[in-house]
């Protein structure tokens, strides 16, 4: 599986399965556990508004693949003060949403997924992004080589923030 090869492209309403998929990766990243189930994740309105509706006037999203097979997603979504994120800073800062499939982890493909997702904010006029990581999690090495700063910390988990333009 080594010499699998990804091609990127920009997510599209046909891969809301696949990205509600990737939520659940992104919620239980624990290799080692605890695990959730896709029913499990969207009957919780926290989690399940990251994914609602895909795609919503706003989101962005990339999905990496190998063949004809979905291995990872990334995506931008808007909150409000009234439903946010776990990594909301304001309204205008969508959060970043990412999840890779276990067997392709470790092999570069969510650096890949975040690069080709903050060129295509920045593409958008996008002015910044968040997220929410907790500590331990690897990602938050990635996020950090990426430029993204702490900015908050809430209930155990940090609050990252990236600006994508200069002018912020």
């Amino acid at each position: 599986m080594d010499d699998v090869r990804v091609v990127l492209r920009p997510a599209e309403a046909r891969d809301a399965d696949f990205i509600a998929e990737m939520l659940v990766a992104a919620a239980f990243w624990r290799p080692d556990g605890p695990c959730g189930s896709l029913a499990a994740v969207l009957g919780q309105p926290d989690l399940a508004h990251y994914v609602e509706g895909w795609p919503r006037l706003g989101d962005i999203g990339v999905i990496a693949a190998a063949g004809p097979d979905p291995v990872g997603a990334a995506w931008l979504r808007l909150f409000s003060e009234h439903d946010p994120g776990y990594g909301f800073v304001n309204a205008a800062t969508p959060e970043l949403s990412m999840g890779v499939r276990q067997a392709f982890r470790r092999r570069g493909i969510a650096t890949r997924l975040l690069d080709a997702l903050t060129a295509a904010g920045r593409e958008q006029g996008v002015p910044s992004i968040s997220l929410s990581v907790e500590p331990d999690n690897h990602a938050r090495r990635l996020y950090e080589r990426a430029g993204f700063r702490q900015v908050g910390e809430t209930q155990g988990a940090l609050t990252l923030y990236l600006p994508l333009s200069r002018s912020i």
